[in-house]
């Protein structure tokens, strides 16, 4: 798994540009049991979303505060249930604005971790909300290690 701001960021860029090649080869592309009978814009929502929640545990880091991880109101026992409330929330987009949304919160992120210090993205007991997780795992998963996610799902409907 990358660690380092370098391995993470490059992982992140190449993933989303190969996850991106292959969405604009068939957006219409229906996921069927592959992903809950969702479209290619949810899979890109899905990410959006967790690159919004990044953002903010990162943002509550920055102040001082121990972010509520994964989410407030959610645990890591209720994931389905956050993952349901992202859908919910970005369902309504199409292709188009899905793309945008994935792609600006990408660029948002890779800008971001961007700004970490390899120290505090390998150390696993830098954080205390984090557990014995290391802050570079959680932008991998975030990121690329999301991507790869997301090309699985794609794989398992049959994509281009």
């Amino acid at each position: 798994m990358p660690r380092t701001r370098a391995q993470i960021l490059e992982a992140a860029e190449r993933g989303a540009a190969h996850l991106l090649s292959r969405t604009d080869a068939d957006p219409a592309l229906e996921l069927g049991d592959a992903y809950l009978g969702r479209r290619v814009a949810d899979v890109l929502t899905h990410l959006h979303g967790w690159h919004g929640l990044f953002e903010g545990w990162v943002a509550a880091m920055r102040n001082d505060e121990s972010p509520a991880f994964p989410a407030e109101g959610y645990t890591w026992s209720t994931l389905a249930d956050l993952n349901d409330s992202i859908y919910e929330r970005f369902k309504e987009l199409d292709y188009a604005a899905a793309r945008e949304a994935f792609v600006g919160s990408h660029t948002a992120v890779v800008a971001l971790v961007g700004t970490l210090e390899d120290e505090l993205l390998i150390a696993t007991d830098a954080l205390d909300w984090l557990g014995n997780e290391a802050l570079g795992d959680v932008a991998h998963e975030c990121l690329g290690g999301h991507y790869e996610w997301a090309e699985g799902i794609l794989d398992a409907a049959g994509a281009p």
